[in-house]
């Protein structure tokens, strides 16, 4: 073996608190992100890459341009300032919609409803992704077939990503969180962060797209999500997070920029953020926060997603007989509400594929389904079957 052979095997491999250098968090943090770099955005703002989705309603079904556009965003999210915002992602009507069933969930779940990550003046819908389309399939459609929304989840996890979103309600008065990073590593204690190598630190970060919707205006007093532009370059970030030294670098040097209704944000899980302080008076701050999950990952919530199938599946199956939702529309959706991965299967069994490699997955059952007509009855022995795949004997 050579002398740079030799080195490279002697690296350091494992971290703990004791490694952190703060040199190397403000270094990372002082680069400057630059429109000419982002062609397809509209600004730059506090070093944030700032996008409106009308601009790319000609982008939808143009593969080419598709690609240049997740292209960009994947760019703006690794290399770049690791967070952008998408204005106009969502219509009003469609956000209005939502909140009406926010507001029944928490109705319902009053008393049992929690924030574990600020403080107790405000709610959390835990799994608004799965109690809405349970409550209102089709306010689930309306939200979920979203164009950009799914071009935004393949620019950083690829297709047959699996979508997990819970609901912040922030009154006036709610603190400020803590600044941190999210899921994987994010929600793991140092101890424990201290056991892995420093690959699966760096892996941590292509995992996860952390996001949020505002369904509500959000100006600066009432809170909207603070972000330190870059600090997800920082290798030693999950091991930080907690330090008193962190938090004060964050406070100094993070940024924060008005959200309006309608407007999305995106980061990467490793950039350090918080939700900010509703210093209003009387404004109430709402924002559905999307996690979006690679496929060879594990999602933060568990999902049901055969129950999500069974009350969804009739009112698919009418706009696909009425032909009111075009087909891409609802392979949207159907990405969002299904398991797109074939795997983990029983190898011995699961024959159900012209593929030689892979059973069929949720996602490919449903979408044959629909566009076979297939009634809802014969849907669930098929969905049943495709259970029966799964387990291990």
């Amino acid at each position: 073996m050579n002398k740079e052979a030799l080195k490279s095997t002697n690296s350091q491999v494992f971290f703990s608190e004791s490694d952190i250098n703060y040199d190397d968090l403000k270094k990372v943090c002082s680069q400057k992100t630059l429109n000419k770099d982002y062609p397809l955005s509209e600004s730059v703002i506090n070093n944030v890459v700032v996008y409106d989705a009308k601009n790319f309603t000609s982008f939808i079904g143009n593969k080419e341009k598709e690609k240049e556009l997740k292209t960009e965003l994947f760019h703006a999210l690794e290399s770049g300032p690791g967070v952008f915002v998408i204005r106009n992602l969502y219509e009003h009507e469609v956000l209005d919609q939502s909140n009406r069933i926010f507001e029944k969930i928490t109705q319902k779940e009053i008393g049992t409803s929690n924030d574990h990550f600020a403080s107790g003046t405000n709610t959390r819908i835990w799994n608004s992704f799965q109690k809405v389309a349970l409550e209102d399939p089709d306010a689930f459609i309306s939200y979920y077939s979203n164009d950009i929304l799914k071009l935004v989840a393949e620019s950083w996890c690829g297709p047959n990503s699996q979508m997990t979103a819970q609901v912040n309600i922030v009154r006036p008065g709610g603190e400020m969180q803590k600044p941190h990073r999210d899921y994987h590593l994010g929600f793991q204690e140092n101890k424990v962060v201290e056991l892995f190598p420093i690959s699966a630190h760096r892996l941590s970060n292509y995992l996860t797209l952390q996001g949020g919707v505002a369904h509500t205006d959000m100006p600066l007093e009432t809170g909207p999500t603070i972000v330190l532009p870059y600090s997800h370059h920082f290798d030693l970030g999950y091991l930080a997070w907690r330090d008193n030294a962190c938090t004060e670098f964050f406070n100094t040097n993070a940024v924060q920029n008005q959200m309006n209704k309608g407007d999305g944000i995106f980061f990467n899980p490793a950039l350090l953020h918080g939700a900010g302080s509703n210093t209003s008076n009387d404004f109430q701050r709402i924002g559905n926060l999307l996690q979006i999950s690679s496929p060879f990952g594990k999602t933060m919530e568990s999902i049901n997603y055969i129950k999500i199938l069974r009350r969804i599946y009739p009112f698919l199956l009418e706009h696909s007989i009425k032909k009111t939702l075009s087909e891409k529309l609802i392979e949207n959706v159907l990405i969002c509400a299904t398991d797109g991965y074939a795997f983990p299967t029983n190898l011995d069994y699961d024959q159900n594929s012209n593929s030689k490699l892979q059973g069929m997955s949720m996602f490919e059952l449903t979408k044959q389904s629909l566009l076979d007509l297939v009634s809802l009855e014969e849907f669930n022995l098929k969905l049943l079957e495709l259970q029966q795949f799964r387990l291990a004997d």
